[in-house]
C-alpha cells in the first residue's frame, strides 16, 4: 500500500519580503525566556549516552579518573550537549495528552508550546521548503554530571538571499548559549539552514 505524501506546509507572512528578513539581523528571538533542562545530569544517563556509542574515554565512566583529569567530576560528552541534556519532555503531569479521545491510531501526536513559551518568528516572506545546512558548536566549559542545563537566545545572526538549483530563498544563521546552573557558559552554537520556495527564480534585479 502506498500512502500519499501530504503537501508542504507553507511558512511566513505575505507581509514580508527578504528585506525584511534582512533588516531582522541582530534581534534576538527567543522572547526573552531561557529553557531550563528538566532533569539533572546523572551518571547513569550519562553512562547510557556512552554505551550506545561505545565512547570508552574513562572521564565519561570515573570519577575519580575525572577528577584527576582536572574535572570536577564525570563529564558529559561534547556530542550529548546540545540535544540529549538541554531535552525538554514531551509531556509532564499538568499539560492536556497528546492523544485525545477519537484521534486516529496513525495520526502525529500534538507537541504544542507551553503557553507563555512561545518564541518570536523571524519575519520571512512565504516559503515551502526548509533544509538545515550546518551546525558549528563552540565548547567552553565542560558539562558534568549534577550540571543542568540553560539554553538562552535565538539570535538571528545572518541572512543571505540565494537563488539556488532547489529554489529561491535564504541561508539563515542563529545562535543559541547554553548554560550551567551557575551561569557559566558550556556552548555557543551557531545553526543555519535554506528556506525557499521550490523552483522558484530570483526577481529580475535580485541577482542569485
Amino acid at each position: 500500500m502506498t500512502q500519499d505524501r501530504p503537501a508542504m506546509a507553507q511558512r511566513g507572512d505575505a507581509r514580508y519580503t527578504w528585506d525584511d528578513t534582512i533588516a531582522a539581523v541582530g534581534q534576538d528571538f527567543s522572547g526573552g525566556k531561557d529553557h531550563t533542562a528538566q532533569e539533572t545530569i546523572e551518571s547513569t544517563a550519562v553512562a547510557r549516552y556512552c554505551e550506545v556509542w561505545e565512547i570508552g574515554n574513562p572521564v565519561y565512566w570515573y570519577k575519580d579518573v575525572a577528577k584527576q583529569a582536572g574535572y570536577r567530576g564525570v563529564v558529559a560528552p561534547w556530542s550529548s550537549f546540545q540535544q540529549t541534556f538541554t531535552y525538554n519532555s514531551f509531556w509532564r503531569p499538568g499539560p492536556p495528552t497528546r492523544f485525545p479521545v477519537g484521534t486516529n491510531i496513525n495520526a502525529m501526536t500534538s507537541n504544542a508550546t507551553p503557553p507563555g513559551e512561545e518564541e518570536r518568528s523571524v519575519p520571512t516572506p512565504p516559503t515551502t521548503q526548509g533544509i538545515v545546512t550546518d551546525i558549528q558548536i563552540e565548547f567552553f566549559e565542560p558539562v558534568c554530571v549534577g550540571d543542568r542545563l540553560i539554553t538562552r537566545g535565538n539570535k538571528l545572526v545572518s541572512v543571505r538571499v540565494r537563488e539556488t538549483r532547489i529554489g529561491y530563498g535564504a541561508f539563515m544563521n542563529r545562535e543559541t548559549e547554553f548554560y550551567n546552573q551557575r551561569g557559566q557558559l558550556g556552548a555557543r552554537m551557531n545553526r543555519g539552514g535554506f528556506s525557499s520556495n521550490a523552483g522558484q527564480k530570483a526577481p529580475a534585479g535580485r541577482g542569485s
